[in-house]
């Protein structure tokens, strides 16, 4: 995959999706090399949001079959020290040809956009604090997406969570749909029993600590 750091995520669908109230975290695999989508009955109001990734991800070139698809599920109070998600400045699937659609029902998400490409370092740690110097010295740069749609982060789209006011707060809902190559299997995620699969699960420090795998959560046995 080919892209150029601080390009714009692109918007895909508008969506509005009916939660939950009482979930919390969800991060598990929906489809396998080779298998067909298989969502969880309590996942099943997220199937119009897979979809549509799943159609745009092909629509874009990308063999869908032979991909592992994940599905990260977020619902819970956010406010301006706690937004839900992690924040920094940084690129999903980095490093990879990972492909990521997201959608929030509110506070959504915060790209960096440039009309000429940064030089990013290939090294994990590096590039971390690269993403951080350019919002800082550039924040006009900053734009932010819109609730209620689903758009498509290649590895180039440098992003990082909502900015909350203080004071404000309230429930917030976040989704993305991940394609990737490779298997997501990190201690925390939780298990999709809609498949029969065994993974060996590692500490998550070992990935973040991996420069090859760098936001993509995954770290395979040689």
């Amino acid at each position: 995959m080919t892209g150029r750091y601080g390009s714009p995520p692109v918007e895909v669908a508008v969506l509005h999706l009916d939660w939950d109230e009482l979930m919390h975290w969800l991060y598990l695999p929906v489809k396998m090399p080779g298998t067909g989508l298989r969502l969880p009955p309590n996942l099943m109001f997220a199937v119009d949001a897979v979809h549509a990734a799943m159609f745009d991800a092909a629509d874009q070139g990308r063999e869908v079959q032979d991909d592992y698809v994940y599905l990260t599920a977020r619902r819970g109070f956010a406010s301006a020290g706690s937004p839900l998600n992690r924040p920094g400045w940084h690129c999903d699937g980095f490093g990879t040809d990972d492909l990521n659609h997201v959608w929030s029902d509110r506070w959504p998400t915060r790209y960096w956009e440039s009309p000429s490409e940064p030089k990013i370092s290939p090294d994990h740690h590096d590039s971390l604090r690269e993403f951080e110097e350019l919002a800082r010295i550039l924040p006009w740069n900053i734009r932010e997406m819109s609730p209620e749609r689903l758009y498509r982060l290649d590895p180039y789209v440098i992003h990082d969570v909502p900015q909350i006011p203080a004071g404000e707060g309230g429930m917030r809902s976040f989704l993305k749909v991940s394609f990737s190559r490779h298997r997501y299997n990190l201690v925390g995620n939780s298990h999709n029993h809609e498949f029969d699969y065994a993974w060996k699960m590692w500490p998550r420090d070992i990935a973040r600590n991996d420069p090859a795998a760098a936001q993509a959560d995954y770290y395979e046995e040689a």
